[in-house]
């Protein structure tokens, strides 16, 4: 790191260093054979319970030795001391902090959650916060919103409210700080699918008016961003949208897409001199939807394929293969 002094390693440190390393390995190797042969014999101990607290603490990625501590905490059952569930959630956030995109640590604390006696409406809206907090520290990451998700579709169960408007309102701060979350952008996508489903927004003309020009601003603010783009992708042919919005409408917004897509590929090629591959992909979405709907425009669909041999060189294959069917 810049300003931290190297350490230098002599010899002797180095020789020092591989002899505590190997009793690491020796000793997380003996840990390992005495925690997997107690789950063969189906030990189901308070004892047992500790010697998987410390495996985990060596290897939190050890499937095999969380399935074990579940069965070992179901069997104890009511042998277990009050506090234990409030420990164990403890214990695993101590394990996400570390390692925060292990599935295997968010996977054991949905179950303990899930099995926590008498779990009250506080105690998952305390989930919520919790994982906020660990969203704050990490935008991007998927376990967390999929985490979010399962959180937040369990305390609408306990109490009958829908949180889908709040959670659209998250999912839009996440994006305003960072536009390119993708984690964010699929929650979006997510969200208003279920509440244009549900009927859940008063005025949909409004709200897909307003989204227009959220998406709109998103890719002039990143137009190298692939999630903001992959959402446009969605958003474009989304059925859902084609139900709210009049055809007339519809045709115009791909129009406009169109012209603002074709603007912001010209500014790339004229600063960085190479065009701009997620535009020329939706522009070839476009022209195709464009197509289906019999309007008369001029057909781009070979020229975009043709530039996308060249600026995106790995899928020319599938560029070559759809010039193909376009003669």
């Amino acid at each position: 790191m810049h300003g931290v002094r190297r350490r230098q390693w002599t010899q002797e440190l180095l020789k020092q260093k591989r002899v505590q390393d190997q009793l690491k390995i020796e000793k997380y190797r003996q840990l390992t054979d005495t925690v997997l042969g107690l789950k063969d014999k189906r030990e189901f101990t308070i004892e047992s319970l500790k010697l998987t607290t410390n495996l985990l603490e060596l290897n939190p990625e050890f499937n095999a030795v969380w399935n074990y501590r579940r069965d070992i905490i179901v069997d104890l059952g009511e042998k277990l001391e009050p506090k234990f569930w409030e420990d164990e959630l403890m214990f695993v956030m101590a394990q996400l902090k570390r390692f925060p995109k292990v599935y295997w640590i968010w996977n054991h604390r949905l179950w303990t959650l899930q099995n926590y006696p008498g779990a009250s409406v506080k105690i998952w809206g305390r989930e919520l916060v919790i994982v906020n907090k660990l969203l704050d520290a990490d935008a991007r990451n998927y376990h967390g919103w999929h985490y979010r998700r399962i959180v937040v579709s369990h305390m609408q169960k306990m109490t009958g409210n829908d949180m889908n408007k709040e959670e659209l309102e998250y999912a839009t701060t996440m994006i305003k700080s960072n536009i390119s979350n993708f984690s964010a952008w699929h929650q979006r996508v997510q969200l208003i699918q279920k509440m244009l489903e549900k009927n859940e927004i008063e005025d949909k003309t409004l709200f897909i008016e307003k989204e227009i020009d959220f998406v709109t601003n998103a890719m002039f603010t990143d137009a190298e961003d692939q999630a903001v783009w992959f959402y446009i992708k969605w958003f474009i042919r989304s059925d859902l949208v084609l139900k709210v919005l009049t055809k007339e409408r519809y045709l115009e917004m791909l129009k406009t897409f169109w012209e603002n897509i074709t603007m912001i590929n010209e500014d790339e090629l004229e600063f960085s001199g190479k065009e701009n591959t997620w535009c020329l992909k939706l522009l070839l979405v476009i022209q195709q939807i464009q197509k289906s709907e019999d309007i008369d425009i001029e057909d781009h669909t070979k020229i975009y394929l043709e530039k996308l041999l060249t600026v995106d060189p790995l899928r020319k294959n599938r560029y070559k293969h759809l010039l193909k069917l376009e003669c």
